[in-house]
């Protein structure tokens, strides 16, 4: 009996976490939605987003293996629709700026990677120099 109850939370949860993937990147607005939020908070696990609240907060999407390329959100989460299709996720992580880093950025509060092997202090700070240079 308690497995199939255990069974039946699974069902609703995948369906749920389904559902609030359809809204997610609808749109290239750096500000994630609530329910852009919501779903990243259920996708990643606790190491890859050290508990950090995504609402409301204005992100850089980075990809490559180095962290090389911008990516959009809508492509982020077009990555994410995909992998999820075969019940697979993408490599995915929070990188959290620092008051100054979001002062130079001009209010950027994170970036998340994808695809990303490693994303240096260099790196971190080149990205956030392009960001104010591309203003």
């Amino acid at each position: 009996m308690k497995k199939i109850g255990a069974i039946i939370i699974l069902l609703i949860s995948i369906n749920s976490i389904g559902q609030n993937l359809i809204e997610c990147g609808i749109d290239n607005n750096p500000k994630l939605t609530q329910a852009e939020s919501e779903f990243l908070s259920e996708y990643m696990n606790y190491e890859q987003r050290k508990n950090y609240n995504l609402t409301d907060k204005k992100v850089i999407f980075v990809t490559g293996n180095s962290a090389q390329q911008f990516g959009t959100k809508s492509e982020y989460f077009d990555q994410i629709k995909a992998w999820n299709e075969n019940g697979n996720k993408i490599a995915t992580w929070i990188v959290e700026l620092n008051e100054n880093e979001r002062k130079i950025s001009e209010g950027y509060d994170v970036i998340i990677t994808y695809w990303v092997k490693s994303l240096t202090k260099k790196r971190k700070k080149k990205i956030i120099n392009e960001i104010k240079a591309s203003r």
